[in-house]
């Protein structure tokens, strides 16, 4: 196995989550870790396992011994350094949103795809394994006909009026619930159901239109929703409806999908994820754990344990970033059947938050 050396941009919260996942992959080497400032590089150094630890994400794309950038950056850095590592014939593995408009990253896309490397945006919650067995499932039939699909995503996080910082709640954003998780849901649902949202109806709300910095008492008038729902409708018709909120107490990250078929239902809780919940009329409800010995030849790569000892979100992600460097090291990302999400993936993500706000906005139905 050859190797392939990586560089992590950006070690905040969700950096050091890819540097772990990527310590967990045979055949990968963590090459370069780009921090915020130059006064976090000794620390770094002295904490982390990397060859080379700096402030300049520009030497970390111009470096040509690394193959691949994981770009774990803020929002407004999202587009320069995607648009500089494809310039630079580097792999991508993202994180979320694609870019800040949807021009962008239909653009970025666009260039990625010319310059043929692989492509990744962080959708992980696709990867756990229950969601590719019930993708699986539903792809051969077991649900019958899906009837409709609903869910949610639900968090505590921004509750109180007092619940502010500028980076959880940014000021200048038009989308924030939506935002943040609703994609994820999106991305989710349309993955299990193999086929995307084509059409939203979407209202917004803005439960505490002006919030206090706890730090300094200062009020701030905020515009983003804290909660958003939606009705949905698949491009091949299924409807759906799904809540995507950050004020609900005692939710910590309760991401759900449910596929109600006119034979079974199939519902998947991100709390739970080992799990399926299966529904059956006359026959009494399942609940399925994960088990190699069990599931579908695609769901069986993914599972390394026994049934019992939960994989949790970090499984996710390293299951993701494994399928990722698989296609990268094969080539087979350029046949285009991945698991992982993609750039493409992305672009649908910016569409499906744009088409909840104009719907939010005109009160009707919009088109993705």
């Amino acid at each position: 196995m050859h190797q392939l050396n990586a560089a992590i941009i950006g070690m905040g919260f969700i950096g050091k989550l890819h540097y772990d996942a990527l310590r967990r992959i045979p055949g990968v080497h963590i090459r370069t870790l780009v921090v915020h400032r130059a006064e976090d590089i000794p620390a770094a150094r002295e904490y982390y396992d990397a060859d080379i630890v700096t402030d300049s994400w520009q030497e970390a794309v111009a470096d040509p011994e690394i193959q691949v950038i994981h770009n774990c950056t803020p929002n407004i850095l999202h587009d320069p350094i995607n648009e500089a590592a494809i310039a630079a014939g580097k792999h991508i593995y993202a994180e979320k949103p694609m870019s800040l408009t949807t021009e962008g990253a239909i653009e970025v896309w666009k260039k990625a795809e010319a310059a043929g490397i692989a492509h990744a945006i962080n959708y992980q919650y696709r990867m756990n394994a229950a969601v590719l067995e019930m993708r699986g499932r539903i792809a051969r039939g077991d649900a019958g006909r899906p009837l409709y699909v609903s869910g949610r995503y639900l968090q505590e996080s921004v509750a109180k009026a007092t619940d502010y910082t500028p980076r959880r709640i940014p000021e200048t954003s038009p989308a924030r619930a939506l935002l943040d998780i609703g994609v994820h849901w999106a991305d989710t649902a349309g993955f299990v159901m193999g086929v995307p949202i084509g059409k939203v109806y979407a209202r917004m709300y803005t439960h505490h239109p002006v919030r206090t910095d706890p730090a300094t008492g200062r009020k701030i008038e905020v515009h983003s929703d804290d909660t958003t729902a939606v009705m949905v409708a698949f491009a091949d018709g299924t409807p759906g409806s799904a809540v995507f909120s950050k004020c609900m107490m005692g939710h910590k990250n309760d991401l759900s999908v449910t596929v109600s078929g006119d034979e079974r239902e199939y519902t998947w809780n991100q709390e739970r994820c080992d799990w399926l919940r299966i529904g059956n009329r006359g026959l009494g409800n399942e609940t399925v754990y994960m088990d190699k010995t069990m599931a579908l030849p695609e769901t069986a790569p993914y599972l390394f344990t026994p049934a019992g000892h939960a994989p949790g979100w970090q499984d996710a992600l390293k299951n993701a970033m494994t399928a990722f460097y698989t296609a990268v090291r094969t080539g087979t990302y350029q046949k285009g059947a991945v698991p992982y999400a993609t750039f493409a993936d992305g672009v649908m993500g910016n569409r499906f938050v744009d088409a909840c706000l104009a719907s939010a906005k005109r009160g009707e139905w919009v088109t993705l």
